[in-house]
């Protein structure tokens, strides 16, 4: 009876080990910290701050669309920590400051998207001028 007890003690440390092993080589992707842009330089909202744990420091692609499928904006990878994301290891982000091609887009709703390590993150934002 003691055996069996060491072995499932034992199977159970193997299985909570190999589950913080998988968790260590995984893209995380956190969300952005908010899905409303008011980009009018009061400081509050004016960008959208997707935050991801990048655990394996993979190769990231952001971009945002119009609902029309026009690419809008190529989203840059940032391995510095940002104040709202969460720490872990290896945050990173990407920001979008609701331009494009320099200039401030429109009021409407336009769709993200985070690709890494296969993975594809999409959603929604909106942009209130």
């Amino acid at each position: 009876m003691k055996q069996i007890k060491i072995a499932a003690a034992a199977a159970v440390i193997l299985v909570l080990w190999a589950t913080a092993i998988a968790q260590t080589a995984a893209f995380r992707f956190n969300g952005p910290l908010s899905r409303v842009l008011t980009p009018n330089s009061d400081g509050r909202n004016d960008v959208a701050i997707f935050c991801f744990d990048n655990f394996s420091d993979s190769d990231v692609e952001g971009k945002i669309f119009s609902l029309l499928g026009a690419e809008v904006a190529r989203l840059e990878l940032r391995r510095l920590p940002t104040a709202g994301c969460p720490l872990g290891n290896l945050p990173q982000h990407m920001i979008w400051n609701a331009r494009s091609n320099g200039s401030i887009v429109s009021s409407g709703i336009y769709v993200y998207q985070i690709k890494a390590e296969g993975l594809s993150f999409t959603g929604s934002l909106v942009v209130v001028r």
